[in-house]
């Protein structure tokens, strides 16, 4: 299982959500609304010497805060659990991320604030893991 075809996967699967912005890589200063998939930390050998592999990554999802209101609204509407805005559901779609993994498996979603530079955006921090 490759970091970089995992964030690749995962960056396609979210391309799937009209209107949001995929960043495989975390940018300096991101465009909202936005998805960026995080590093992978890695458990190795699960099973039988290199059998199994797993990692745990974060996609933050963040809007802009022009007022709480608004920006909750807009980001509400990506914490569903099914649905054409739904952050679980675009990651769920391929479970093996085009072959880049065995299956994968969306686990939480924790609310929080987004800092870049000067910019403060609201955001939930989506948690992943992964098995390969």
């Amino acid at each position: 299982m490759l970091p970089s075809e995992v964030r690749n996967g995962l960056k396609a699967n979210l391309e799937a959500i009209k209107g949001m912005r995929t960043y495989e890589l975390i940018p300096t200063v991101p465009v909202a609304p936005a998805a960026i998939v995080g590093q992978l930390d890695f458990t190795f050998d699960l099973n039988n010497a290199r059998g199994l592999d797993q990692a745990n990554l974060d996609v933050v999802v963040l809007v802009q805060r022009f007022t709480e209101r608004s920006g909750q609204n807009e980001l509400d509407k990506y914490l569903a659990g099914s649905g054409d805005f739904s952050i679980k559901a675009a990651i769920e779609a391929d479970l093996t991320l085009g072959g880049a993994c065995n299956t994968l498996r969306v686990t939480s979603a924790e609310a929080g604030s987004y800092t870049a530079g000067d910019m403060e955006f609201l955001s939930y921090r989506y948690r992943i893991t992964v098995w390969g």
